[in-house]
């Protein structure tokens, strides 16, 4: 008897990085990045926190395709300080009828750690179909920002949407949920739902509730960009959501937004990455 399998995805890849601080300085202690992973050379910048490194993650591939199943761990030991961010936006190509693209981010942040995840946006091209996954757990004192943000293109400019978006963002501590945020989009709704924005985007704080007044107030300091801000007090969480109508204020949007946050929470006045 034949028995018909489902087709397997063409691109499963499990990536690893590991931080830790020593003597006040936080290392990459351990890579694991595969193709189509890649990263630069860790670098630090003087008005950052003590001891925070700087990494930038890359692609060797050109984007997402149909039908990649990619992961990325990240862990933090207690004490590091990162800046993990990518070297441009990440495409997410047509999937061509394939089932479509998953990428799943895990980010474990040890007691006293800080890590700012803030990727490019996913540039979703006619077609395209992307399920992303982003979970962080955090220690005793940990904080994270992070940020998730897409934007739609048609390239042919004959109004073909993406095909569909599914995000979750989950954070837990100590075992315990504190946010689990899913949302599910067909490209053919997206600027009904968004009121004609071709943008959209969020950035998430959890383990400070500092920095809210000051992300709504920079996200409404950039022309072109539409803001909402719940802050969850009793978890320690807070969240803005905001729509763009092009990528230029969408980038302004997201510069803005990651310098407030990040001065409410350590006091710093960041410096501005060169990509």
């Amino acid at each position: 008897m034949n028995v018909a399998h489902a087709p397997s995805r063409a691109r499963s890849v499990h990536g690893e990085l590991t931080f830790a601080a020593i003597s006040g300085r936080t290392h990459l202690m351990r890579q694991h990045t595969p193709h189509p992973f890649h990263i630069t050379r860790p670098f630090r910048h003087p008005c950052d926190p003590q001891g925070m490194v700087t990494l930038y993650l890359q692609s060797s591939s050109g984007g997402i395709y149909g039908d990649d199943d990619l992961a990325l761990s990240v862990g933090l030991k207690p004490g590091a300080a990162v800046h993990l961010t990518t070297q441009a936006s990440t495409v997410v190509h047509d999937a061509r009828g394939r089932d479509g693209a998953c990428q799943t981010i895990s980010l474990d942040v040890g007691a006293g750690a800080l890590l700012e995840y803030l990727p490019d946006p996913a540039i979703m091209m006619a077609g395209s179909r992307l399920k992303t996954r982003i979970h962080a757990n955090l220690a005793d004192g940990a904080k994270v920002l992070l940020a998730d943000a897409q934007l739609c293109h048609d390239p042919e400019e004959n109004g073909r949407p993406f095909n569909t978006l599914e995000c979750e963002v989950a954070i837990t501590a100590a075992g315990k949920m504190l946010l689990l945020d899913r949302f599910e989009l067909q490209g053919a709704d997206w600027l009904t739902r968004t009121g004609g924005y071709r943008c959209a985007g969020m950035m998430l704080v959890a383990g400070d509730t500092r920095p809210g007044a000051a992300m709504l107030d920079a996200a409404a300091s950039v022309q072109g960009v539409y803001a909402g801000l719940s802050n969850l007090a009793d978890r320690e969480v807070t969240i803005l959501r905001f729509l763009a109508e092009d990528g230029v204020a969408l980038s302004r949007a997201l510069k803005a937004i990651w310098m407030a946050a990040r001065q409410a929470m350590t006091g710093d006045t960041p410096v501005a990455r060169r990509k």
